[in-house]
């Protein structure tokens, strides 16, 4: 009796640390993937890209209601995709490019243009990979 049940405590413990093991590499495999994926879908903004979303950031802000700016907030939206032009390193697939701005302060967050393979609908909040969720802006 002893041994049966020494023998399924052996094999429980087998296939939770093999499972452990497994999802640990998973894990880091998973991240990877994540990060390669993001990094194909953005690429460096060109001086027009850059001028573009500046355009269009300022019309945005500029209907932007300090109740909805509060609600954002609430809401933990700390970023707003802003549509801008395409580029010669834009994919053919690429439906709609943006650029992230701050939401507190209006400035670019960080000088790459994004591409999304579906139009993003302005007003709602997108999930992007590897992103906090970000509002979507004109």
């Amino acid at each position: 009796m002893k041994s049966g049940l020494l023998k399924v405590v052996t094999f429980a413990s087998c296939i939770s640390l093999g499972c452990s093991l497994a999802f640990a590499w998973g894990e880091h495999t998973f991240i990877r993937t994540i990060q390669t994926q993001t990094m194909l879908i953005r690429h460096q903004a060109t001086e027009e890209q850059r001028r573009a979303a500046e355009r269009n950031a300022k019309a945005f802000f500029s209907q932007l209601s300090p109740a909805k700016k509060l609600e954002l907030k609430k809401n933990k939206i700390q970023t707003v995709l802003i549509r801008t032009t395409r580029s010669r390193a834009t994919a053919p697939a690429a439906k709609d490019v943006r650029m992230r701005y701050n939401l507190e302060g209006e400035s670019l967050v960080d000088d790459y243009a994004y591409e999304f393979d579906t139009p993003l609908e302005t007003g709602t909040i997108a999930q992007v990979k590897g992103l906090d969720p970000e509002y979507v802006g004109q």
